[in-house]
Order: C-alpha cells, then sequence, then structure tokens
C-alpha cells in the first residue's frame, strides 16, 4: 500500500450518496474524514429526515437533504409514488452536483444511493460503490455495471456482480470521538478475571435476543461468567430491574462506552450487521451472529454464514435460538477458544479506508 502523504496537495470534491441504516451511513463517514486529511472537498446527499442527516451533521459534514421512497418487496401501496420520488429526487442530486461539481461520486448502499447513483452515471461523473454485506442490495445491483469500482468486504459479493470491476477491500471504520472511554472492568463493577460477555442488538437492542438472554442468565451466572447486556431502549426497565443488581451483570440501553465494551469482552453475542462484523474482528472479538431476519435480502444471514466459514464466528438462526441452543454455542466458542481467537488475529489489518482512497485517486488520474 503506498502512503497517502504523497497525494497531500490534492484538491479534488467528492459527492457521497448513503442512508438508511448505519451499515451504509458510517463506511461513508469513514472515507469522508480520511479524504477530509488529505484536503479534499466532501458533501453528502441523503434522505431527508433519515438517521443520515443527523449522523453527517454532527460529524460537520456538509448535507444537502432529498426527499427519496424505498421500494417495497411485497405489495405497499407506498410503492405507487416510487416512480414518482425516483424522478424527483433524481433531480434534486442532478441539481447538487451542477452546483458542486464532484470529481468523483461514492454511493455506499441503500435506496439514497439510487438517485444519486443514476444521476451520476447520467451526468458522466465518475461513480464509484462500497457494499459492505456478503449479499449486495438491490440498488449496488443496479448501479454495479456502471460504476468504475465497486468496492466489497466479502469473496461471495463477485459472485453477484458479475457484469462489474469488483475489488476486496473490508469495511472502512470511522474514527470515534469517544465521550468516554473505559479503562477497566471494575469501573463497571466486573471482574478482569473472568469470561466477559458482551450482548448487543444494535442502537434499538433486540427483543428476541434479550429473551433468552433473560432465560439464560441463571445458567451463565452458575458458570460464573460475566454479562455486559446492552438492552436497548424498549424493555430496559424491565431487564434493569430483574437484574441489575445480579454481582457479575452489567445492563444498560445505550452507552457512549459501548465501543470500550468490545475491547473487553471474551465473546459477543449480536446481531450480524456489517459495521458490527468489522468491530468484532477489529477487537479480536468472536461472536456468536444471531442475523436480523427481517433485514433486507437477508443479507444478515449472508454475512453471518461468510464469518462462520472464516472461523470466526457461529451463525445462530433466530428461529433456532434458545437457551440450550445459545449455551452449546458458547461451550463450543469458549471450549475452542485459541481456533477462533487466532482465526481472528491473523486476518489482516483494516486498511480499507486507505485502500479504497488510493484505488479512486489512481483511477481518477491523481497520483
Amino acid at each position: 500500500m503506498n502512503n497517502l502523504s504523497s497525494n497531500q496537495n490534492l484538491r479534488i470534491r467528492i459527492l457521497f450518496g448513503c442512508g438508511g441504516t448505519g451499515g451504509h451511513i458510517f463506511p461513508a463517514i469513514a472515507l469522508a474524514q480520511e479524504f477530509k486529511k488529505l484536503g479534499n472537498e466532501v458533501i453528502f446527499i441523503g434522505n431527508r429526515g433519515g438517521m443520515e442527516e443527523h449522523i453527517v451533521q454532527e460529524e460537520g459534514f456538509p448535507f444537502r437533504a432529498i426527499k427519496v421512497q424505498k421500494l417495497y418487496r411485497k405489495f405497499n401501496p407506498a410503492n405507487l409514488l416510487f416512480p414518482f420520488r425516483l424522478a424527483s429526487s433524481w433531480l434534486e442530486s442532478k441539481k447538487i452536483m451542477k452546483d458542486f461539481k464532484p470529481d468523483a461520486v461514492i454511493c455506499t448502499g441503500g435506496f439514497v444511493s439510487g438517485p444519486v447513483g443514476l444521476a451520476s452515471i447520467i451526468m458522466k461523473i465518475p461513480l464509484y460503490l462500497h457494499e459492505s454485506n456478503s449479499y449486495p442490495g438491490l440498488t449496488t445491483k443496479f448501479l454495479a455495471p456502471h460504476s468504475r469500482i465497486t468496492f466489497t468486504v466479502y469473496d461471495k459479493t463477485k459472485s453477484f456482480l458479475k457484469k462489474s470491476r469488483v475489488q476486496k477491500v473490508g469495511v472502512p471504520l470511522a474514527e470515534k470521538k469517544e465521550k468516554a472511554t473505559l479503562s477497566s472492568l471494575t469501573e463497571i463493577g466486573l471482574n478482569p478475571e473472568k469470561t466477559v460477555i458482551l450482548v448487543t442488538g444494535g442502537s434499538q437492542g433486540s427483543q428476541a435476543i434479550n429473551s433468552v438472554i433473560a432465560e439464560t442468565l441463571p445458567q451463565i451466572i452458575k458458570r460464573d461468567w460475566q454479562l455486559i447486556w446492552q438492552t436497548g431502549k424498549q424493555g430496559y426497565s424491565n431487564y434493569a430491574n430483574k437484574f441489575s443488581n445480579l454481582s457479575g451483570v452489567y445492563i444498560f440501553d445505550f452507552s457512549p462506552l459501548l465501543s470500550s465494551f468490545y475491547r473487553f469482552a471474551t465473546l459477543a453475542i449480536t446481531r450480524a450487521g456489517a459495521i458490527t462484523i468489522a468491530e468484532l474482528e477489529a477487537n479480536a472479538v468472536p461472536a456468536i451472529l444471531i442475523p436480523l431476519p427481517t433485514a433486507a435480502e437477508n443479507h444478515q444471514f449472508y454475512n453471518a454464514r461468510e464469518q462462520e466459514k472464516k472461523g470466526v464466528a457461529i451463525l445462530l438462526p433466530q428461529a433456532e435460538l434458545n437457551t440450550q441452543t445459545l449455551l452449546n454455542a458458547m461451550d463450543k466458542i469458549l471450549n475452542n477458544y485459541d481456533f477462533y481467537k487466532n482465526n481472528l488475529e491473523s486476518l489482516p489489518p483494516n486498511t480499507a479506508k486507505q485502500d479504497i482512497i488510493q484505488a479512486i485517486l489512481k483511477d481518477l488520474g491523481k497520483e
């Protein structure tokens, strides 16, 4: 990998199209941070009122809002509006591009990427894509044949994008502005010498995971394991009232310390979103991955299956989740801990954002 310092004097304009979920937004944030470090100009296009609007502006990047309509796979009256919203959001994107005059457009998935990518194709602005999931979304599959490069995380993804120029790189991880850090488990009442299980169902929590954890907790305590348990806001008071006084259990709805918890976890029980998987790999934490069944195109299942093939996680479908299957999976990881840990530690370092920027600059003829 070349040193990016040779590009410090570049001044190019990059426009990002992203939105919908953190798996689409945070890789774009990571790339934008790196481009900005090099002195380049960056703006974002996202859905008006979408979570990206708050996140992007909180990170200090200019944000331009368009109104995008999601296309539902099953019949939904809202689909009748889709052609009109697509046309209007494409026109809005086109106007933003005419004003900003980007040298390149980067889309990281989600339905917001559709009109943004389409506008860049029609305006003949170089388009680049990043797909975090093993199974690419509809938007990526539509745009990829027209992109200069489609960056992926898994080898398997290439088989779904046969007419596209594909480069495997990994998930770009954004620099975190940690408001708080954890220096020792003793700060949250846990013993640094004991096994620590991190449970998280995403920022909203997972009722399916929470209910099984609650049922399994007596066995976890009996085995002298400890629990860091993120419940999400829904149901937090119920679980906290029942379990927060138990020794060896730290329970919370959401916390700015979450990224610190990965560093102290022996193993994790979690969903299989792209960013979560990247965090697990970055911190070398073996995991039991319980894919969200309602995730678009069941992409979390395919993500988890790929992680299981790599020998760094166990796939446990939500339909099969109960106390016994969960305990069996936990025992399997802990009884073969060196196997999982060595596989994680043997993974190459995550240089995705640097690799993507190098590839884009080279493709644009800027290095």
